[in-house]
């Protein structure tokens, strides 16, 4: 079932995909919402770390381009970032690396990606 518009919504295609090392129960779910006649795909998976069922719904723009991937076999390239979107832009923590006389300084945000802020030279 689909959320949108106020309502759930049975999908008219379902693609079971392959277990990942990460992830297992894998699936795709298509519907068209019958309120604003969208597009509207969901991918549900099984996180093994987590053990928790995390969800991804692409903008309504990428659903059609989306689709094409998973069914064409990029599905082991989509991953679910962990953290919120809103907090992403927030940076916390400076990590310092010392290497070949220059200290480099790294920000991590909460999405868990890693960004070099400066390098010093001593």
């Amino acid at each position: 079932m689909i959320f949108c518009c106020g309502g759930y919504h049975t999908p008219f295609r379902t693609v079971f995909l392959m277990p990942d090392f990460l992830y297992r129960d894998r699936k795709l779910e298509v519907a068209i919402c019958p309120a604003c006649k969208a597009l509207i795909a969901e991918l549900v998976q099984y996180n093994v770390k987590t053990e928790k069922y995390e969800t991804y719904r692409p903008k309504r723009k990428k659903t059609a381009k989306f689709i094409k991937d998973v069914e064409n076999g990029k599905w082991q390239e989509i991953k679910i970032k962990y953290g919120t979107k809103e907090r992403a832009g927030f940076i916390y923590g400076v990590n310092r690396e010392f290497k070949n006389g220059k200290i480099y300084q790294y920000a991590v945000n909460f999405n868990g990606e890693t960004k070099l802020v400066k390098v010093i030279n001593q």
